[in-house]
């Protein structure tokens, strides 16, 4: 009797532990999926930025701008898995200011200065998510 309440204890535990793993999981899942939509959404307005940039359409241009600064601002794209917060943080704080170079840029209607701004703005994405890439691995 003493060893199949052992026994039962035991598989108690197991069970528990499984549901306590898939919780787990389904969580980091659900964060990853919510990323993954978020980080879309700011690859939409950078095509919609390129999009102003090849038509001369300044006001698109600043809009895109505009919304992307925000996104940035918003909580959900913080990762806690990146250790290095300081070069994150520098990733963050050049991209919010390239997005104000692109607006400003745009009211001149002048096409090379907000193009050279997404540019770099460009460039601040790819090299952050390769410093994401690196971290993680």
């Amino acid at each position: 009797m003493i060893r199949s309440a052992i026994g039962f204890s035991v598989l108690i535990v197991a069970v528990v532990s499984l549901l306590v793993a898939f919780v787990a999981s389904a969580g980091q899942d659900a964060v990853a999926s919510k990323r993954s939509q978020f980080m879309r959404m700011k690859l939409d307005q950078s095509k919609n930025a390129l999009e102003g940039l090849t038509r001369e359409d300044y006001a698109l241009i600043g809009k895109s701008a505009r919304t992307l600064k925000r996104l940035s601002e918003a909580a959900e794209w913080e990762d806690p898995m990146i250790p290095n917060v300081e070069q994150y943080l520098a990733y963050t704080n050049e991209f919010q200011r390239l997005c104000d170079e692109m607006g400003t840029k745009a009211k001149e209607k002048k096409v090379d200065g907000p193009t050279l701004a997404y540019l770099k703005l460009t460039m601040n994405c790819v090299s952050c998510h390769k410093f994401v890439r690196t971290v993680r691995d």
